[in-house]
């Protein structure tokens, strides 16, 4: 039988290089001040709402996803599980350096575009997929307790592909805002379900969600 409790996917909070136009990847950057307030509001929101049994805490071992499950972790008075595997997109010798500066260093375009190495010693989208998705099928056999998995965008793209069982070369794309909650369950009729995607309204109040854009 699927396991009844859900797997809740959170993208950290706004990072430095968010703000200082470097790249992301495995460019280890701190949560801006904005990003502190975005993973209170997150933990605060999630107290209350999985208030009942224990929550299983997982993140990435990158330090503005390990920041975000921290202050997470504190709401929820859970402890922090970290895990490499949930780790973003490897971007190779462009990590830690600015946009411009990466430009140098980019490889063009190739098909097919899942086998693209973009960068140097970076990982291209099959590779990244496999590596996340292999986690999943292992960490998901022994779900029983809520999970909450603290990561990054790319991430939760390849969490959400794996569990829809979409082939890994879809071109299926979404937003996943930092402080976002995306839920993935079960539904009664046992079929994969998402419940919600990129769920900001914890951060309307203190105008820390983007609007629309036009």
């Amino acid at each position: 039988m699927p396991p009844r409790y859900p797997l809740i996917l959170i993208r950290h909070g706004q990072a430095e290089h968010h703000t200082k136009a470097i790249t992301g990847g495995w460019t280890d950057s701190d949560l801006t001040e904005t990003g502190i307030q975005q993973a209170n509001r997150l933990g605060e929101r999630l107290r209350q709402e999985l208030g009942g049994p224990p929550t299983y805490l997982g993140c990435s071992h990158l330090r503005r996803a390990v920041h975000t499950a921290e202050i997470i972790g504190l709401w929820l008075e859970t402890p922090l599980n970290v895990h490499h595997s949930l780790s973003d997109l490897n971007n190779g010798v462009a990590a830690g350096k600015t946009h411009a500066e990466a430009r140098s260093y980019a490889i063009p375009p190739s098909q097919p575009i899942v086998d693209w190495q973009p960068y140097p010693q970076a990982e291209s989208w099959r590779q990244f997929y496999h590596r996340v998705s292999k986690f999943m099928d292992k960490f998901s056999e022994g779900q029983e307790q809520p999970a909450v998995l603290v990561t990054h965008s790319a991430t939760v793209h390849a969490i959400v592909a794996w569990w829809l069982k979409l082939p890994v070369d879809s071109r299926t794309h979404f937003e996943v805002a930092p402080g976002s909650v995306s839920v993935l369950r079960f539904n009664r009729w046992r079929e994969h379900s998402i419940e919600r995607l990129n769920d900001t309204a914890h951060l309307y109040a203190l105008g820390l969600s983007n609007p629309i854009k036009l």
